[in-house]
């Protein structure tokens, strides 16, 4: 049944596109669409388009100023606050890995003392006009931060060594 249709239609495809529907025909197609001039939908459109551009416009410069009120750290200084951040993220991992909850909150207890002191630098130095000493203290105290968990890894490193010197030992 799909074939012949297809095949009438195949077949009769130039009396099907000459004709064209009547006057009376659009009239009524017209009145169901409703009675809506041509001219107040993109009056409409441009007045969409006007208070987008405003909200768009408004919203960039409201972003632009909230940007720039931050402390301005030199890119020297970020590189290597996001070098030693990174670091310290990955030794804390690595300590979180090997101790239980009471453990971390006992060998991790400096390194939270220097974090609140480093954000109080990050303070000092929003207000003290980005003060080159302040910027060299934040350093001083990633690299410290870092060195203690360095040196906590290590006694960690050698506690398990003995604990495993101690299995050896007794299973010989």
């Amino acid at each position: 049944m799909g074939d012949q249709l297809e095949k009438f239609v195949l077949d009769n495809k130039d009396s099907f596109n000459d004709a064209t529907p009547s006057d009376q025909n659009w009239s009524k197609i017209e009145g169901k669409l409703g009675s809506t001039p041509n001219r107040v939908v993109p009056m409409m459109w441009k007045v969409a388009a006007v208070i987008f551009m405003i909200s768009t416009v408004y919203l960039v410069a409201d972003r632009f100023n909230t940007i720039q009120e931050g402390p301005v750290y030199s890119e020297e200084f970020t590189q290597a606050e996001d070098y030693y951040v990174g670091l310290i993220s990955q030794k804390r991992l690595e300590i979180r890995e090997q101790l239980s909850p009471e453990q971390q909150k006992e060998f991790l207890v400096e390194i939270d003392q220097l974090d609140l002191m480093y954000d109080e630098l990050k303070k000092t130095y929003t207000t003290n006009a980005s003060n080159d000493r302040v910027m060299d203290a934040m350093i001083s105290n990633l690299q410290l931060r870092l060195d203690i968990l360095n040196k906590q890894l290590d006694i960690l490193k050698n506690i398990k060594n003995q604990n495993n010197e101690k299995d050896n030992s007794i299973e010989i």
